[in-house]
């Protein structure tokens, strides 16, 4: 389904269609329905820079006058439980590209993306094909772990510049980590860790975890653990459901034995909604829910349900009070009629590489690029100013609280307070 035919339909009621019934398309696959389809049914950013049929060649972009060009690879989920992401990053470029006349550090822009899918050896081999096939100058998005770990050697190897614009295994920024490398989003661990200390403050003593069952899930609910065990607390009980699972009631019934004061949860995409609307059926607001399954994305999908979730964090939200954080979200709402979940950071990295590239007076040669990105310190974002860990050039940023708000039978997530400022795999203050 095409953007003009997507336009009056909202966000939710597309959301509640894929729910509604039992062998429905996933949330995440009617989201990715409502961009642009490109040759081949891959979906490609709206306007300038449409992708490529297998094995093709984007044309490029069409811009003001440059000195040279600029070719990204984007490889980001466009099918299976992460299809929401890739449109979301595609589109988030494509702002970037209108705001700037088309380029990038002086650079017209070419953007070839591939679907990196739920399957780590599907994504070396598209992350393959970008850098050995199209000669991207520069690779981008990356939204699971598993995939990231597995297309790390490849990109080291290759020496080719590369920016994880979701992706938080911990490694990347630790026992894995690449001088061409660099991630612009968050670690595992630091999504995770905001929230330990702020359910000790309620009184939660014995808390019950949900992730699913793969690298980010385990990181996410071990940045938790450590800091609520090391502000006392206790974990009664870790559960890992399959990732892309689509029943959790013989998960969530375990609650009602281990008997926790509550339970947190981490889940993304279509499984996030999923398991808060079956959470609230299951066990209701008897056992509180907090942790990070709470998002914009899910609280326009399950209307009021959302309000089961009594907290989240996050190190990014709409409504952020940063001057280029509004005009980005306007923007992208006034391009694409939507709001956008996941495409933050994928602006984020394309302001990194903009000033990189500008200080290089457009060099894209791979070491220099490479050598320039470890250089930065800081840099301005949709966060605020955001500064780099030098040691594992990993972010250290603030998170935030953020909490449902219920109208009626709609819902919306505001930011109520902050957490704390957190580095890859440590609390900073």
């Amino acid at each position: 389904m095409g953007h003009e035919a997507a336009v009056g339909l909202s966000r939710r009621a597309l959301l509640r269609a894929a729910l509604g019934g039992v062998g429905a398309a996933t949330v995440a696959s009617v989201l990715a329905a409502c961009g642009p389809t490109a040759p081949g049914g891959a979906t490609a950013p709206t306007g300038r820079t449409p992708a490529p049929a297998a094995g093709g060649q984007a044309a490029p972009a069409v811009g003001a006058a440059g000195g040279g060009t600029l070719k990204i690879g984007l490889l980001s989920g466009f099918s299976g439980p992460y299809a929401a992401f890739g449109p979301d990053m595609a589109n988030s470029i494509d702002v970037f590209l209108d705001q700037h006349n088309g380029l990038i550090g002086g650079l017209k822009v070419t953007v070839v993306q591939e679907d990196e899918t739920a399957s780590p050896n599907e994504a070396l081999t598209k992350a393959r094909k970008l850098v050995e096939q199209d000669h991207v100058d520069v690779l981008m998005g990356l939204v699971s772990s598993a995939n990231a770990l597995a297309v790390r050697d490849l990109v080291d190897g290759a020496k080719t510049p590369t920016i994880i614009t979701n992706a938080g295994a911990d490694d990347l920024t630790g026992a894995k980590r690449s001088p061409y490398i660099i991630r612009v989003s968050f670690s595992s661990w630091q999504q995770g860790a905001p929230s330990g200390k702020w359910a000790f403050q309620q009184g939660w003593r014995n808390v019950m975890g949900f992730a699913p069952d793969y690298a980010a899930g385990y990181e996410q609910l071990a940045g938790f653990v450590d800091t609520f065990t090391q502000a006392g607390g206790n974990i009664v009980e870790k559960v890992f459901p399959p990732l892309g699972n689509s029943d959790y009631g013989p998960f969530l019934t375990r609650i009602k034995a281990a008997n926790p004061d509550a339970v947190w949860a981490f889940f993304a995409g279509a499984d996030q909604i999923k398991f808060v609307q079956q959470y609230e059926q299951f066990i209701g607001t008897g056992v509180p829910l907090f942790g990070n399954t709470l998002s914009r994305n899910a609280a326009e999908a399950v209307g009021k349900t959302i309000g089961v979730v009594k907290m989240g964090c996050t190190g990014w939200e709409e409504s952020l009070d940063v001057p280029l954080n509004q005009t980005y979200v306007t923007d992208f709402m006034k391009k694409f009629n939507r709001h956008n979940d996941y495409g933050e950071y994928t602006y984020d990295g394309v302001i990194l590489l903009d000033k990189v590239l500008g200080e290089l007076k457009g060099d894209t040669n791979p070491d220099k690029l490479a050598q320039a990105l470890n250089n930065v310190s800081s840099f301005q974002s949709v966060r605020g100013e955001v500064k780099i860990d030098p040691e594992s050039h990993g972010l250290i940023q603030t998170y935030y609280q953020t909490v449902p708000v219920i109208e009626g039978d709609n819902a919306h997530i505001k930011v109520v307070g902050t957490l704390g400022v957190f580095g890859p795999s440590r609390q900073i203050s």
